[in-house]
C-alpha cells in the first residue's frame, strides 16, 4: 500500500514538472545588426530571425520599434517549438547623422523574455557637411547689416550640382558662387542680415538645391535678437 502511495506521488511530481517546464523560449542568434557607414537619405534594410526553442507554441503580441526604424513581422505570429520567425526592419537615416542606435521590440508570451530586443546599428554620413550647421547672429541692432559666412564641404564619392540659394525672408540674403562641387571640394556660402525694427527676434532659414541629399535641398537655420 506504501509502495503504491509513493508511485502516485512521483507521477503528480512528474506531471507537474512537465507543466511547469512547458513554455515558448525565444532565441536570437543575432539581434544586433550593423550596417556599418552609409550616406544621409540612404534606407536600410534587414531581416532578423529568430526561433522558438520552447516546447510551447510562441505567440507574438506586437512589434514597437524607435523613431527612424520601421519593424514588420513578415511570419506568421504563432511559432511552433522548432519553428523559425522573422522580422524585417527598415531604417531611414534622412533626418539622422553621426553614430545612431535605433532599438526594436518584440513582445510574446515567452516567460523569460517577454520583450525581446532587437538593435540596429551604424554611422550616418552627410553628404554635404555645414560649418556652422545652423547661424546665429546673436544681438544684432535693427536695420544694421551684419555678415557671416557657412562652408559647404562634398564628403561624397561624387561630384554634386550646387543651385543657387534662396531665404525664406526678405532681410537674409545668401549668395553662393557657381562652382564644381566635386568630392572633397569646399565652397563658402555668405550671409548677410538686416534685421527690420519693430520686430523683437529675427528666425528664418536659407535654402540650397543639392541633388543628392534627403529632398533635394539643404536647409540652414539662422536666427538673430534685434536690439532696438
Amino acid at each position: 500500500m506504501r509502495s503504491i502511495a509513493v508511485l502516485v506521488i512521483f507521477m503528480v511530481l512528474c506531471c507537474f514538472t512537465t507543466f511547469s517546464f512547458a513554455a515558448p523560449n525565444l532565441q536570437v542568434a543575432a539581434p544586433t545588426f550593423n550596417f556599418g557607414e552609409i550616406y544621409q537619405g540612404e534606407k536600410v534594410p534587414h531581416v532578423f530571425e529568430f526561433t522558438n526553442q520552447g516546447d510551447e507554441t510562441l505567440l507574438i503580441d506586437r512589434v514597437r520599434s524607435s523613431c527612424g526604424c520601421t519593424a514588420v513581422l513578415v511570419s506568421q505570429k504563432n511559432i511552433p517549438p522548432g519553428e523559425q520567425g522573422e522580422l524585417k526592419a527598415t531604417f531611414d537615416s534622412s533626418r539622422f547623422r553621426g553614430a545612431i542606435s535605433k532599438t526594436i521590440y518584440l513582445y510574446s508570451n515567452d516567460p523569460v523574455r517577454p520583450t525581446m530586443q532587437f538593435h540596429v546599428k551604424g554611422n550616418v554620413l552627410e553628404t554635404v557637411a555645414l560649418v556652422p550647421s545652423q547661424v546665429n547672429f546673436g544681438k544684432v541692432a535693427a536695420e544694421t547689416a551684419v555678415t557671416t559666412t557657412v562652408v559647404l564641404r562634398n564628403q561624397s564619392p561624387e561630384t554634386l550640382s550646387l543651385g543657387q540659394p534662396h531665404t525664406t525672408a526678405a532681410e537674409l540674403v545668401a549668395e553662393l558662387p557657381e562652382v564644381d562641387f566635386a568630392s572633397g571640394a569646399e565652397v563658402t556660402l555668405e550671409l548677410q542680415l538686416t534685421p527690420k525694427p519693430g520686430v523683437e527676434r529675427f528666425s528664418g532659414y536659407v535654402l540650397i538645391p543639392v541633388a543628392g541629399v534627403p529632398k533635394n535641398e539643404l536647409r540652414i537655420p539662422v536666427y538673430a535678437t534685434i536690439k532696438q
